[in-house]
């Protein structure tokens, strides 16, 4: 319940602090006075979004702050203690505006966001404006009031999660199929695999072919080679010239003389070692270049076949993309791939089990829901029609029409559409709402239905602006009653221009409009019975307040206490 409601430069308000009650509110003042800006700061407050252009000049910035009494409300009470942003009876928000756009929420003194502000109003204030006759001619506006006046949370609640279940099964299945044709991919990477196994390509075996084909294609070069270097070493393949001499010849001969002269000059012994050292490399050198030649041979059949086998390897590469080298990890990736597939289609096949057993449960569910609908439909339409007859329609006749749609998929509000029928003239056909109701028959049956839902809402303050627009008299004061026995189980806060409606408030506030030669601003009073008597009056019309309205007004004021 809404407790008190403090404004500071919002708007023509420079300053301004309401203190609400039980019971039902009426709020009433000339046109223009500013009777919407409680509903404008609640609705700030609330979360929706502000405009710098409501802060009032030449202020950079505008409060509003609004104080619930939540000793009732354990779904509020269950939001802040989950955010941590208190854990007793009360909730106050206080939300502040500035030139610059921005805005800072506080509930209970701790930073919150709009988006925390909006999921907590739902629970706290609910909002009927004259904009609800238009939203009440929508289906889905129709179907939600149904669902309100049945009050089947629990209903909607499974239907609502059997309905996401589906929906992400669904969305699991369709990404899978979009990953390819499934029986397509399996096929191919099934081929490419059996490609890699005909051709048994062994760890390694590109490098070593590769190297093997380097000898064998300069085998003769090698060879030869080989031969000149032994013959630089030993002489031994060297037939050309006999007296030529080799360098181990030259280096034993060396050895000789430095020996030779060591015997009167010591300092070339180390000489001689270094002589004898490289006698030993040399012949150690020859003897590898000597074992590397003995095993090359000119074998053109063995090139020939290694050539064969690395153009196999390279065209294998070349038909998937890969580099040579990159062979062996594309051959694991591929066998992954089509295990994966395998996979996939095993989840595939369990995913449609999945989502024909929830589809099975959601239609269990929808049904369920539907049953209760329709119910509820029954005992609305005659306390629509009940309501009616009170409001001067005694003709009308309403009903709901539920269209069943068949083959549809899930979907989060069940099976079916669900349509207001209406007929306000005897022998008239039903028809719906949008296309037969005029302007003041849909002012009133909104009402009527507003007034019975309403009562199903756990929603504890319940604020009507201008919701009796388009009625008059006899109908104004049962409308008026309406509202009044309303506010025994709900606060309700009511902006009107009724006489009659506004006699039954248990509290009355009035909106004035100041004006100096400098500025204009707001002023809202709580109204004592006198006061009450002279507005009721004012609202009745004529220039000056007479003594037959004053007594008019005085009237309504007795009545409404009887």
């Amino acid at each position: 319940m809404l407790t008190q409601l403090s404004l500071k430069n919002l708007a023509i308000v420079t300053q301004l602090e309401l203190n609400f009650s039980d019971g039902m509110h009426v709020i009433t003042g000339e046109t223009g006075a500013g009777k919407s800006i409680i509903i404008d700061a609640l609705s700030i407050a609330l979360g929706e979004r502000a405009s710098p252009e409501q802060i009032r000049s030449p202020h950079s910035q505008a409060e509003v702050s609004a104080s619930f009494n939540i000793k009732n409300l354990p779904a509020v009470q269950a939001i802040l203690q989950a955010q941590e942003l208190g854990d007793n009876n009360e909730c106050i928000i206080r939300r502040i505006i500035n030139s610059d756009g921005r805005s800072r929420a506080y509930i209970n003194g701790h930073s919150v966001t709009a988006h925390q502000l909006k999921s907590i109003a739902p629970h706290l204030v609910h909002i009927h404006g004259q904009h609800q006759h238009h939203a009440l001619l929508d289906s889905e506006y129709q179907r939600q009031l149904l669902d309100v006046y049945a009050n089947h949370p629990q209903l909607l609640l499974t239907v609502s999660n059997f309905y996401q279940q589906w929906s992400q099964i669904k969305q699991q299945i369709q990404t899978l199929n979009d990953n390819q044709k499934q029986s397509d991919k399996v096929i191919l990477l099934n081929y490419q695999i059996q490609e890699f196994d005909s051709l048994a390509l062994q760890t390694n075996e590109l490098q070593t072919l590769e190297e093997k084909h380097k000898q064998l294609a300069k085998a003769e070069e090698l060879i030869s080679a080989c031969q000149s270097v032994t013959t630089l070493f030993t002489g031994a393949n060297d037939t050309s010239d006999t007296t030529r001499t080799n360098i181990l010849d030259q280096l034993h001969a060396a050895l000789n003389q430095v020996t030779n002269m060591q015997k009167f000059a010591a300092p070339l012994s180390a000489c001689a070692t270094l002589i004898k050292q490289a006698i030993i490399q040399i012949e150690e050198a020859n003897a590898e270049i000597e074992n590397y030649f003995s095993n090359l041979a000119l074998d053109p059949q063995q090139l020939v076949s290694i050539e064969q086998r690395l153009s196999a390897i390279h065209a294998l590469a070349r038909k998937l993309k890969v580099a040579p080298e990159f062979l062996p990890e594309h051959y694991v990736e591929l066998c992954n791939q089509r295990d994966n597939l395998a996979q996939a289609n095993e989840r595939l096949e369990k995913l449609q089990q999945q989502l024909l057993a929830v589809e099975t449960e959601y239609q269990a569910a929808a049904l369920e829901l539907s049953a209760s609908r329709k119910q509820a439909a029954l005992k609305l339409s005659a306390e629509v029609i009940t309501r009616l007859k009170s409001l001067e329609m005694a003709n009308a006749i309403f009903e709901l029409k539920f269209e069943d749609v068949k083959h549809r998929q899930p979907s989060p509000f069940g099976n079916e559409t669900i349509n207001f029928m209406v007929t306000t003239n005897p022998g008239q056909p039903l028809g719906l709402l949008k296309k037969i109701a005029s302007g003041g028959e849909l002012s009133r049956i909104s009402l009527a239905i507003q007034v019975i839902t309403a009562q199903q809402m756990a929603t504890p303050t319940l604020i009507l602006d201008e919701v009796d627009v388009g009625i008059s008299g006899k109908t104004a004061a049962t409308v008026g009653h309406l509202m009044r026995h309303l506010g025994v189980n709900a606060q309700i806060l009511c902006i009107t221009h009724l006489p009659q409606v506004a006699a039954q408030g248990h509290l009355h506030f009035k909106v004035a409009k100041l004006q100096t030669a400098n500025e204009t601003s707001t002023q809202i009073s709580l109204l004592n019975a006198a006061e009450r008597v002279q507005e009721l009056a004012r609202l009745m019309g004529g220039v000056v307040v007479t003594p037959e309205a004053l007594a008019h007004a005085q009237a309504l004021m007795e009545e409404a206490l009887l």
